[in-house]
């Protein structure tokens, strides 16, 4: 009986042994729910390939119930694989900061094209991480989406994305309700910054930028391409150098019923087109472009309120297709004298369209109506002194149509 004890005593002693040292490279039991990459293999010089390692703490925590988090230290991983994140937040800086342009976060260097970086599933987090392309000298790889979006409640903030081809995008497919991407650098995205569609109550992106340095990107980016939301909320956020600053699409899902607050575009092509939307609030913010600020073009009622239009080669507003678009308390025209022939706006069509209480500079013509647009409004409008024409009404004479109230200089013959 004696020796019986002696033995279960060593044992026991054994066990605990080798469950505090973590024997055999083995990661010990984590109850905190915090996992060190660097525990688990990853070396973190930029050369090594960390994926294994990385997927391993990633796969550990998933197994921690609640509040499991996996940590790069500062470095540098290489990965060769996608990461799947699900029920996990993956954190480099824990105070997180704005990225900006030197990306000071932990990295992880991109090194493959057969699919995206990260898969985040339900409940993915991803916070203070810096995300580079190796493109290997050549002009550029067709890389995978840095992040592909395919669950709900998934978080993504304080991160920086420089040189994707794609940067945040749905799959979709998956309903990404609940979405929230906050403090994103997007640098130089070669398709598209961020895609957001299928996503039920309430996504939100706030201060998130998709910012362009190369040319290329003003003739191929898509900054924020925008399909099926239900009440999606943008604010403050800005697409710099991009063909379409913000696309609103019809998919195989729907189209976008939400609003955005405080967002602008500068040197695009193009800053909001709308190509199809169930309803859109568009608030404050500044549209400057190339070509045309506001374009809507398909289906939807659109309200746009106190917005700075501003475009040089075309007009800063065209609206061809609409259910419905009222446009109030608005700045339209152009960035200087030098770009005096587009209109400041070009009704060609729509089915309703009330444009009133907004200002036009004297840098070109004010408002063209076209000859397909068959009910409109157009009243109470301030047309700066200029010597350029400042409603042109070329509609039918059986068009339903108010222009009234709108000030025009004395010597102006149009007829308000």
């Amino acid at each position: 009986m004696k020796s019986k004890i002696i033995f279960l005593t060593l044992c026991f002693t054994a066990l605990a042994y080798f469950a505090v040292s973590g024997s055999c490279d083995v990661p010990a039991q984590n109850t905190s729910g915090v996992l060190n990459v660097k525990d688990f293999g990853a070396v973190g010089d930029g050369k090594a390939d960390d994926t294994a390692a990385i997927q391993s703490a990633l796969d550990k925590a998933k197994s921690i119930p609640r509040g499991s988090s996996v940590i790069l230290p500062p470095g540098e991983y290489r990965v060769t694989k996608t990461l799947i994140i699900e029920n996990t937040l993956l954190t480099g800086l824990s105070a997180g900061g704005w990225p900006a342009d030197r990306g000071p976060m932990p990295t992880i260097r991109v090194d493959f094209t057969d699919g995206p970086c990260i898969h985040a599933k339900d409940a993915a987090s991803i916070h203070g991480i810096n995300f580079e392309y190796d493109h290997k000298g050549e002009e550029a790889r067709k890389f995978g989406p840095t992040v592909l979006l395919s669950g709900i409640g998934i978080s993504i903030t304080n991160v920086r994305i420089h040189q994707p081809y794609q940067g945040i995008m749905a799959d979709g497919v998956t309903n990404i309700g609940r979405l929230n991407l906050e403090n994103v650098f997007i640098v130089s995205a070669r398709e598209c910054g961020v895609y957001v569609t299928n996503a039920y109550d309430i996504p939100t992106l706030r201060n998130v930028e998709v910012w362009n340095l190369a040319d290329y990107g003003q003739s191929h980016c898509v900054g924020f391409r925008l399909g099926k939301n239900d009440e999606i909320h943008l604010d403050n956020c800005f697409a710099f150098k991009c063909k379409i600053g913000y696309h609103f699409i019809q998919d195989k899902q729907g189209s976008t019923w939400g609003g955005m607050t405080g967002c602008s575009a500068d040197y695009s092509l193009e800053g909001v087109v709308v190509d199809s939307a169930v309803s859109l609030r568009i608030v404050g913010g500044s549209l400057w472009t190339h070509g045309t600020a506001l374009r809507v073009s398909g289906p939807g009622r659109v309200i746009v309120s106190g917005v700075d239009l501003i475009a040089n080669l075309d007009a800063a507003l065209i609206v061809r297709d609409c259910t419905s678009l009222t446009v109030t308390g608005c700045t339209l025209g152009k960035a200087g004298p030098d770009w005096p022939k587009a209109p400041a706006a070009k009704i060609e069509g729509g089915k309703s369209v009330l444009v009133s209480g907004c200002t036009f500079d004297a840098f070109g013509p004010g408002i063209v109506i076209g000859e397909k647009a068959n009910n409109f409004s157009i009243t109470n409008n301030i047309f700066q002194p200029s010597p350029f024409q400042a409603i042109s009404d070329r509609s039918a004479a059986s068009a339903s149509k108010v222009i009234q109230g709108n000030l025009i200089k004395k010597t102006e013959t149009e007829k308000n």
